[in-house]
């Protein structure tokens, strides 16, 4: 009878996850080698092989997870004791290293997003990753649909989609313009993007996605003294 295996499979998806980061974190996320997980995560070359098939598949079960951290924390903001507009700026005011799952996450997130990437990867590990993201998104959707559905947005389902398309385009345009401005003032620093601080009430980020949500139709909408009150309601629950 053939020996029982050291890790079940779970544990050995565990191990060469954790492995991953620290070879990329030793390297970088182009120079890490499958060589370096096995052995850092104590496997055969086999054993990883059968986990993820290419560097690829590393990096694209990688954002699978981070995806899902980032769900998991985008519905505990989008359940605070809030109103809608109120938890879509909270959003924007957490604290960074709450939905950050790895110290490359941004990197990890731009390269996985390239054709050439996944066109690399396998089917599985790649419908995965789809999964995470089109669940992320659905979270907000489904969000934005229980407002029109109260009718706590006066326009109902009319607006949904602009809401949704506008609040994250702003966000994601913003964060990227700040750690773009941010490497380039470090020059060849090494950058813990986790040192970056959260927001702000009255920074120009939020002043503008409280300007963009006011123009939707609310019965309530978002006032000074509220975003205030959003960032006190995020340090109750810690995420601020």
């Amino acid at each position: 009878m053939a020996p029982a295996p050291r890790f079940s499979p779970e544990e050995q998806e565990r191990l060469i996850l954790l492995a991953a980061v620290t070879a990329i974190e030793e390297s970088s996320l182009l120079d890490f080698s499958m060589s370096a997980i096995a052995k850092l995560a104590s496997l055969s070359m086999g054993s990883v092989y059968k986990f993820v098939q290419c560097k690829e598949d590393v990096l694209i079960a990688l954002a699978t997870k981070m995806y899902q951290e980032r769900r998991r924390v985008f519905k505990q903001v989008l359940s605070l004791p809030l109103t809608t507009p109120e938890r879509i700026i909270a959003i924007s005011l957490l604290d960074f290293s709450k939905v950050r799952m790895y110290s490359f996450d941004d990197q990890l997130e731009s390269i996985v997003n390239t054709r050439a990437i996944m066109k690399r990867s396998s089917t599985r590990w790649l419908n995965s990753m789809i999964e995470g993201c089109q669940t992320c998104d659905g979270t907000f959707k489904s969000f934005l649909q229980a407002a029109a559905d109260s009718g706590e947005l006066i326009s109902g389902e009319r607006d949904i989609e602009e809401i949704n398309l506008s609040s994250w385009a702003l966000a994601v345009g913003y964060f990227y313009t700040v750690r773009l401005h941010h490497n380039r003032s470090k020059e060849q620093e090494v950058i813990d993007e986790e040192c970056l601080p959260a927001l702000e009430p009255d920074n120009v980020h939020i002043r503008s996605l409280q300007r963009l949500i006011n123009t939707f139709d609310w019965q309530v909408k978002v006032s000074k003294e509220d975003i205030t009150k959003t960032c006190e309601c995020l340090v109750k629950h810690g995420l601020r």
